[in-house]
C-alpha cells in the first residue's frame, strides 16, 4: 500500500509538473500531496512480432510469407461494440456515463442537422458485451468460418471503469474502491477469454470516448465557456493539467489492474482528425464528434488548446503504463509495449501546379507531422505555425512511443483553398482545401504512407485499422487483400511493420452514422445479433491462416481498384 500510494503521487506530481512546461496548476485542490518528480522509471520494451527497438529477440520460425511473429489480427473499440446485448439488461450493456452515450441519446445533439447524427439507438449495436466469447472464438478459430487471427485490438472504456470523478484520490486501492467493480470484472472475463483462445490483446487506452464528469459534450455544444466554468470542458479545459492528470491516473490504474494480460497498450486513437478537427473545426457527414463546434460555432482556441492536451496526455500515459504495469503479460520477459494509434492518408497534389503541391506539403505537416512530431520527437506545435522541424522540443515528451500505430483508409488529393477568404487565422499551414472529398479507392496507398512514417520516425508499425465499407463485398474483401499485400510489400522493402488488424471483427456502431456505414468482417443482424461472414472475412482467414497473400487470391481481386 505504502508503495502503491508513493508511486501514484509520483505519477501525478510529474503530471503537474509536466504539463504546459511545468506552470500548470493541480486540477484539485484537495488531490493528494506529492514530493517533487524525479526521472520517470524505465521500463523494457515488451515483446514485438519483429526485431524491438532496444534489442533483436531470435525471431520465430517463418510460416507463409511474412515474419514469423507478425501479428495477424481484427480491430474493434468499446462504445462501438459494447451496446446492443440480446438478454443483458440495457443499462447494464450500455455504459451510459460517457460523453458518446449522451451524444447519440440528446435530442437536441440528434436532431441537429449540422452533426450528421444517425438517431440509431443504443439497442441497435452488435452486443459485444454479452457476446464477446462467441465473437472471440469467431477471430480465433481455425474452422471455415473463422479468421484465424491471433490477437484483438480493442479499447478499455474510460467511463465504465470510473463512471465517477477520480479527482483527489491517487492510490490503487482508494481507485478501485471508487471504480466500478462490474467494469472491472468484464475486462478481465474478456481478456481471460481471449487468452484462452490464444488472441493477444492491443489495448486503447482511449478511444474518444471519455466521462461526463470530464467532459459533457452537450453542455459544450451549447457553451463551451460555461462548460470550462464548471470543470467539464474534457481536452478543451485551458487548464490542461486537470484532464492529463486524471487520465495518466486512469492509465496508471490500468496498468497495475491489467498488466498481468495486456502488454501492447496503445494511448490515444486518431486524435487529431477524429477528436480536434471534427470536434472543434469542422464537423462533417463523414465524421463529427462531441462537442460538435462546426462552422460559424468553431472554437480554434479550444481545438488548439485539445491537440496540446491530448499530445501531453499521451506523454503522460505513457510514463503511466510503464510505471506501473510491472508484469509481463505473455512470459517473454518484458513488459510494457506503449505506442499511439494515428491515422494517414497518402496525400498527394491533386495538379502539376505549384499552388497544388504545396497545398500537399501544407496538409502533410497539418494532418501528420505537425500532431505526430509531437509524439515522437516531443515538438509541440501549440500555434499550429512553426512548421516541420521547428517547434522546441520538450524533454518531458520526447522519446515517449514505442510503436505508430497506423490506421490507412483513405488517399487525399490536395487542392489549393478554393475559399475567397484565406485559413490562415486557423494556421497558416491551411492553403489547402480542408473539404475536399478523400479518395476511397486507393487501398495501394497503405504502402506509401508505411514507407514515408516509417523512413520519418524509426519506429516500428503496425497497421492498426484499415477496411472500407461493406455495400459492395467483393470490393472489401479486394480492399483486405490488396492493403495486405501492400503491408508485405513494403515490409519486404524495409518497413519494419509488424502486424495488421482489419477494421472491423463485426458490424458495429460506426459513430455519428451509427449501425448504417457496415466495415465489419462479420455482419450483424439487427433483430438476432447473429454473426455472418462476409466475403472480406473470407478472404482475411484465407490469408490469416496461411499468414500469406496467396496469388489466387490477389488475381481473384485484381479488376478492383485498377488505376
Amino acid at each position: 500500500m505504502r508503495k502503491t500510494h508513493r508511486t501514484y503521487a509520483w505519477t501525478l506530481a510529474a503530471l503537474l509538473a509536466a504539463t504546459l512546461g511545468g506552470a500548470a496548476c493541480s486540477s484539485d485542490p484537495a488531490a493528494d500531496p506529492a514530493p517533487a518528480p524525479g526521472p520517470a522509471p524505465t521500463a523494457t520494451a515488451s515483446p514485438s512480432p519483429s526485431p524491438s527497438p532496444s534489442g533483436d529477440p531470435t525471431p520465430a520460425p517463418v510460416r507463409g510469407t511474412f515474419p514469423g511473429n507478425f501479428v495477424f489480427g481484427s480491430a474493434i473499440a468499446g462504445f462501438q461494440v459494447d451496446m446492443g446485448c440480446p438478454t443483458t439488461p440495457a443499462a447494464q450493456c450500455e455504459d451510459r456515463a460517457s460523453d458518446w452515450y449522451q451524444w447519440i441519446t440528446t435530442a437536441r445533439i440528434v436532431d441537429n442537422p449540422v452533426l450528421f447524427m444517425s438517431k440509431d439507438p443504443p439497442s441497435s449495436g452488435p452486443g459485444f458485451y454479452e457476446l464477446f466469447d462467441s465473437d472471440l472464438a469467431l477471430a480465433s478459430g481455425q474452422g471455415e468460418s473463422q479468421l484465424g487471427n491471433d490477437a484483438i485490438r480493442l479499447s478499455i472504456e474510460w467511463s465504465r471503469i470510473f463512471p465517477r470523478p477520480t479527482f483527489g484520490v491517487s492510490t490503487h486501492a482508494s481507485l478501485k474502491a471508487l471504480a466500478s467493480a462490474d467494469g472491472i470484472a468484464f475486462y478481465h472475463r474478456l481478456f481471460a477469454s481471449m487468452k484462452k483462445r490464444g488472441l493477444r490483446p492491443f489495448a486503447t487506452v482511449n478511444h474518444y470516448s471519455l466521462p461526463l464528469w470530464i467532459h459533457d459534450g452537450n453542455l459544450c455544444n451549447q457553451s463551451l465557456d460555461e462548460c470550462i466554468a464548471q470543470g467539464k470542458g474534457g481536452w478543451a479545459d485551458p487548464n490542461r493539467a486537470r484532464i492529463v492528470n486524471e487520465i495518466a491516473k486512469y492509465a496508471a490504474f490500468l496498468g497495475e489492474e491489467y498488466g498481468g494480460e495486456v502488454d501492447q497498450w496503445a494511448t490515444l486513437n486518431e486524435p487529431f482528425s477524429a477528436v480536434v478537427v471534427a470536434g472543434y473545426l469542422a464537423s462533417t457527414p463523414a465524421r463529427s464528434n462531441p462537442p460538435g463546434l462546426s462552422g460559424p460555432w468553431m472554437s480554434i482556441t479550444g481545438a488548439k488548446t485539445a491537440a496540446s492536451a491530448m499530445v501531453e496526455a499521451h506523454a503522460r500515459i505513457y510514463d503511466a503504463l510503464k510505471a506501473f504495469d510491472t508484469k509481463d503479460a505473455d512470459g517473454d520477459g518484458k513488459k510494457a509495449e506503449v505506442g499511439i494509434v494515428y491515422v494517414y492518408s497518402k496525400i498527394t497534389p491533386k495538379t502539376a501546379s505549384a499552388d497544388d503541391a504545396k497545398a500537399a506539403d501544407d496538409a502533410e505537416y497539418f494532418f501528420h507531422d505537425m500532431f505526430m512530431d509531437g509524439i515522437v520527437q516531443g515538438r509541440l506545435d501549440e500555434g499550429w505555425d512553426k512548421g516541420r522541424g521547428n517547434a522546441p522540443v520538450r524533454a518531458d515528451l520526447a522519446n515517449r512511443c514505442d510503436f505508430i500505430g497506423l490506421n490507412y483508409y483513405f488517399g487525399f488529393p490536395a487542392e489549393k483553398n478554393p475559399l475567397p477568404v484565406p485559413l490562415s487565422f486557423v494556421s497558416p499551414f491551411v492553403t489547402f482545401n480542408m473539404l475536399a472529398a478523400f479518395d476511397e479507392n486507393d487501398p495501394a496507398g497503405i504502402h506509401d504512407v508505411l514507407m514515408k512514417v516509417g523512413k520519418r520516425y524509426g519506429k516500428p508499425i503496425y497497421v492498426t485499422e484499415t477496411g472500407t465499407t461493406q455495400d459492395d463485398e467483393p470490393r472489401a474483401a479486394a480492399w483486405t487483400v490488396r492493403t495486405l499485400a501492400e503491408t508485405r510489400r513494403a515490409i519486404r522493402e524495409g518497413a519494419d511493420v509488424r502486424g495488421y488488424f482489419a477494421w472491423s471483427l463485426m458490424d458495429n456502431y460506426e459513430w455519428n452514422h451509427g449501425m448504417g456505414m457496415k466495415f465489419g468482417l462479420y455482419a450483424v443482424d439487427a433483430t438476432s445479433k447473429a454473426r455472418a461472414m462476409r466475403d472480406a472475412g473470407v478472404a482475411y482467414a484465407e490469408m490469416s491462416k496461411a499468414r500469406d497473400v496467396p496469388a489466387a487470391l490477389e488475381s481473384k481481386y485484381a479488376k478492383y481498384f485498377v488505376p
